[in-house]
């Protein structure tokens, strides 16, 4: 795991944890779309690895109701970000092959998942049987481990030469630098994160000679810079999970729990979402 100082980077000491869901239990006076009690769900808001919190109500939205708290806390960013970047910014398209690296987890699972509702076929990627197990269970049409087998060869067959036409990239490394030389003609290449630690850099010849576009994905921004976007992919995220479409496959421990959820962070042993229940004044 690679330790630096990155963009937005809070100063020490902070407390952990972005994706939030609970129930509001005071209120300001200036506070126009909440009351008490109502339940709501944050992503991309610091500090959520406490049993209280003040949040502005701007980044604040009411938890669906087919949720429970640890699923909706769990689904949030992972999903926004699958809507920016498969449906905003990918324009991914039905009977289109999309892989998807880092599979196993939340980010990779709403990926698969929304991939799958388009009507793309999905082909999930990651790092060992288990996790391919639950990325098929989830709705992969097709698996490749790429510990133990060839991107490139497995793709080769899976698409009959024809390559990928869009790549959700979570893992960065010598994964991305392998997806890079597998887009196909016309295809979307879309930077998500980098859960290996190291940040690739792109030979710009390769994406020119084989004529695909590297797009980058960050549904934060993009929310925050086009509230009629936030609203619609939100207002998307509340239909998709009450008819069942979005199912986050989710890990719930007490907080007496959190050295053991870290460890398997820092093993990469998580499989979905990790979610930390805080007991204290709440109904999760």
């Amino acid at each position: 795991m690679m330790v630096g100082r990155y963009q937005n980077s809070p100063p020490l000491p902070f407390t952990p944890g972005g994706e939030i869901s609970g129930e509001i239990i005071e209120i300001g006076e200036k506070v126009k779309n909440f009351k008490l009690g109502d339940e709501v769900t944050l992503g991309m808001c610091p500090a959520g690895l406490a049993s209280e919190m003040t949040i502005n109500e701007d980044i604040c939205f009411l938890k669906p109701k087919s949720l429970s708290h640890a699923e909706s806390a769990a689904s949030f960013i992972g999903f926004m970000t699958a809507y920016n970047g498969l449906v905003t910014r990918g324009q991914l398209k039905k009977g289109e092959y999309l892989l998807v690296t880092g599979a196993a987890g939340g980010m990779g699972i709403a990926a698969i998942q929304l991939g799958k509702f388009l009507g793309a076929k999905v082909i999930a990627a990651a790092s060992s049987d288990d996790k391919l197990s639950i990325a098929k269970k989830m709705g992969a049409d097709e698996t490749i481990n790429y510990t133990t087998e060839s991107l490139k060869e497995r793709l080769a067959v899976i698409t009959k030469n024809h390559f990928v036409d869009v790549c959700y990239e979570i893992v960065g490394g010598n994964i991305f630098d392998q997806c890079c030389r597998l887009m196909g003609d016309q295809g979307r290449l879309l930077v998500i994160g980098f859960t290996s630690g190291t940040i690739p850099s792109l030979p710009a010849n390769i994406p020119l000679v084989k004529g695909y576009s590297l797009v980058g994905v960050r549904a934060g921004e993009s929310m925050k810079r086009s509230p009629k976007l936030a609203l619609e992919m939100y207002q998307k995220f509340l239909e998709w999970t009450s008819q069942g479409n979005l199912t986050p496959f989710v890990k719930v421990f007490g907080e007496d729990e959190i050295k053991e959820a870290y460890l398997d962070i820092a093993n990469r042993k998580v499989i979905g979402k990790y979610v930390l229940l805080w007991k204290q004044k709440s109904k999760l």
